[in-house]
C-alpha cells in the first residue's frame, strides 16, 4: 500500500463526511479484510474477544458521534473522521509492516494486529474535546470507558494491559520517548515498544500530510477555541506547525520508512521556514 493510496483514502472518508458517511464499521471491516480477514474465519478464542470487542466500540463510538452531531457536540478534531483516519493510516503501516518483514500479504491477521486495531479504534473513546491538564488524562478517561466492552468480550487482561499502555501513550507528551526507545533494536510488532510507535504514527499521519494535515490542523483550533483560545489560535501559526512536523510527528518504522513519509515532512518544513 503506497503513500498515493493512502492519501486517496483520506480524501474519500473526507469526500463523504458527516453527510454521506458510511459508518465505522465499514471503515473497519475493509481495513480488516486489506489485513487478510475473511468475514465468518475461525479465530483463536483471544482474537476473537478483540474481533468482538472491536464491534462493540466502534457501534458504540456511532452511536454516540450521531447524537453529538445532532446535538453539534461532536469535537470538531476528536470525531468518527479521526477515529477512521487513524484506522485507515494503522492498515496502511501494518500492510507495508509486513513487507518490511518478509510476512505473507494474504496472511490473517496477526495476534498483535488485533491488539493494534482494537486500541487504534479506541485510542480516543469518547473524547471529551478538551486538552490535557496532565499526562494521558483524556487517555485514561478513553481507558475507563473502554474497561467495560473488553471485560463483556473476555479480553484477556495481558491483552487489555497492552491496550491501556498502547492508548496512555498516544499522548503526544510520551512520543519522542518512545521513538528513542526503538533506535537500534530489530522492529517487530511482536515487541511493545515497537507496536507503542506504531500506534502513535497512527495516530499523527494523516496530521502530517501536507493538505490533509492543514485542515486537521483547523479543525483541532475549532476544537480548542472554546477551551483555550489562545492556544487555539497559535496552532495556526507557521512556527507551530514546524514544531509539530520537527518534534511531534516522527516517523521510526519501517513501514513508514516504505511509504516515504518523512521525505514529504522534510519538504513542508523547508518550504513553511523559506516562507
Amino acid at each position: 500500500m503506497n503513500l498515493s493510496y493512502l492519501e486517496a483514502t483520506l480524501t474519500n472518508l473526507r469526500a463523504k463526511w458527516p453527510d454521506q458517511w458510511p459508518g465505522m464499521g465499514v471503515v473497519v471491516n475493509q481495513a480488516l479484510q486489506q489485513l487478510g480477514y475473511v468475514e465468518g474465519m475461525a479465530l483463536s478464542t483471544q482474537d476473537q474477544a478483540l474481533r468482538n470487542c472491536i464491534d462493540s466500540v466502534i457501534e458504540m463510538i456511532e452511536a454516540d458521534g450521531k447524537a453529538k452531531h445532532a446535538a453539534q457536540q461532536e469535537p470538531s478534531y476528536h470525531n468518527r473522521l479521526h477515529f477512521s483516519d487513524a484506522t485507515v493510516c494503522l492498515t496502511a503501516l501494518l500492510v507495508n509492516q509486513r513487507i518490511a518483514s518478509r510476512q505473507a500479504l494474504d496472511a490473517p491477521p496477526s495476534h498483535s494486529e488485533w491488539v493494534a486495531m482494537l486500541a487504534i479504534v479506541s485510542h480516543d473513546f469518547l473524547h471529551t474535546g478538551k486538552i490535557n491538564q496532565f499526562p494521558s488524562e483524556i487517555e485514561l478517561y478513553s481507558i475507563d470507558a473502554l474497561r467495560p466492552h473488553m471485560a463483556q468480550h473476555g479480553v484477556a487482561p495481558e491483552d487489555q494491559q497492552l491496550i491501556r499502555e498502547l492508548i496512555l501513550k498516544t499522548d503526544p507528551s510520551f512520543v519522542p520517548a518512545c521513538h528513542e526507545a526503538v533506535q537500534g533494536i530489530e522492529f517487530n510488532i511482536n515487541n511493545p515498544k515497537c507496536l507503542t510507535v506504531l500506534i502513535q504514527e497512527s495516530d499523527i499521519l494523516a496530521s502530517s500530510l501536507p493538505g490533509i494535515g492543514n485542515q486537521l490542523t483547523v479543525q483541532l483550533s475549532d476544537e480548542w477555541a472554546d477551551v483555550s483560545p489562545e492556544r487555539s489560535q497559535s496552532l495556526l501559526g507557521t512556527k507551530s506547525r514546524i514544531f509539530f512536523l520537527r518534534h511531534m510527528a516522527l516517523f521510526s518504522s519501517p513501514s513508514s520508512r516504505l511509504l516515504g513519509i518523512q521525505p514529504i515532512i522534510d519538504r513542508e518544513i523547508q518550504r513553511l521556514e523559506l516562507g
